[in-house]
C-alpha cells in the first residue's frame, strides 16, 4: 500500500511509550519550526518531508502527535463528503487557520486525484527506463511474475521491470511517490528477485536508511531521487504544490545524468 493518498498516519504508526532522543529531537526542531511562525499550519506529509534528511517519517509522525497531545498542537480536521480529512496543525495560539486550510485542502485534493497519482508514476516509469536505456540497461520485461523460467505464485505481486547489462539482470521498482514504500511491498519484492536470481534495483523519490540497507544487503541498489515528478502539463499544478504546500515536485523532460551516473558507477564496480 502507499499511504501518498492518505494525509492522515496509517494505523501502524505509534508514539512511543518511552521516547527516544530522536523522537525528542524531532519535538524540538518541531516546535521551534512552529514558534518561528505561530500562524503557520501544516499537514503532517508536509513536515515528515521537511525533515526527513534527518528523521523517519515514522519518528516526526509520532513527534507531532505527541505535541498535539500534550496540547502544544492543535489537530484540524475540515468535514468532506467522501474521503479522510486532511489532518492539519497549527499552534495552539493560531486563532485564524481556516482561510490557509482552505487554500492548503484545495491543492491537496487535486494533487491526490487517481488521475493525477497515476500520471506520476507512468511518468517517472517512462523518464527512467528512457534515462536507463541511454546507459545499456535495457528493459527486458514489464510487470514481471515469470522469468528465468521461474513463475512466482506465492503472492499476487510483480516486479515493474527487468533491466539487463553486462549480462547482469535487475529486478526493477520505480516508486515516484511523497511517502515510503511499504515495508511489507518491499520485502516482498526482495524475496522476487532472489528467487529469480536476479539483483534488486528500487527507484524511489525517497526510502530511510533502514530499507536501503536491506537492498544493499540483498545484493541490490537504492536509487534515491527526491523530488516528485509529474507530466509536463502538470506545470500549473506543480507550481500550486510548491507556492502552498512546498513539496519538493518538479515537470522533468528528462532524468539527471548525476542521478543515472550513481548506479552505473555501482553497477560497474559491482560487476568487474
Amino acid at each position: 500500500m502507499d499511504y501518498d493518498d492518505f494525509t492522515e498516519a496509517p494505523e501502524d504508526y505509534f508514539e512511543p511509550s518511552k521516547p527516544d532522543h530522536y523522537f525528542l529531537q524531532a519535538q524540538k526542531e518541531i516546535r521551534e519550526l512552529y514558534e518561528g511562525d505561530r500562524e503557520s499550519v501544516y499537514y503532517i506529509r508536509q513536515i515528515q518531508i521537511k525533515f526527513e534528511k534527518k528523521y523517519y517519517h515514522w519518528i516526526t509522525n509520532n513527534a507531532i502527535i505527541g505535541l498535539n497531545k500534550i496540547g502544544y498542537l492543535k489537530d484540524v480536521r475540515i468535514p468532506k463528503e467522501r474521503g479522510t480529512p486532511a489532518r492539519f496543525f497549527i499552534h495552539k495560539a493560531n486563532r485564524y487557520a481556516r482561510r490557509t486550510i482552505n487554500r492548503m485542502e484545495k491543492v491537496i485534493d487535486e494533487y491526490s486525484q487517481d488521475h493525477i497519482t497515476r500520471s506520476c508514476g507512468h511518468r517517472a516509469e517512462d523518464l527512467f527506463c528512457n534515462a536507463l536505456a541511454m546507459r545499456g540497461f535495457l528493459p527486458k520485461a514489464k510487470k514481471v511474475k515469470e522469468f528465468n523460467d521461474k513463475k512466482w505464485e506465492k503472492t499476487g505481486h510483480d516486479l515493474d521491470f527487468v533491466f539487463s547489462r553486462d549480462g547482469v539482470a535487475y529486478g526493477c521498482e520505480i516508486k515516484n511517490t511523497l511517502g515510503y514504500i511499504d515495508k511489507e511491498e518491499l520485502e516482498v519484492k526482495l524475496e522476487m528477485c532472489a528467487y529469480f536470481g536476479i539483483k534488486p534495483l528500487f527507484i524511489m523519490r525517497y526510502s530511510p536508511k533502514t530499507y536501503n540497507n536491506m537492498i544493499y544487503e540483498n545484493g541490490g541498489f537504492a536509487l534515491i531521487f527526491e523530488t516528485q515528478i509529474y507530466e509536463l502539463s502538470q506545470e500549473k499544478l506543480v507550481k500550486e504544490i510548491k507556492d502552498v504546500l512546498g513539496l519538493p515536485v518538479i515537470c522533468s523532460k528528462a532524468i539527471p545524468d548525476g542521478i543515472i551516473d550513481r548506479f552505473e558507477t555501482w553497477h560497474n564496480r559491482s560487476n568487474v
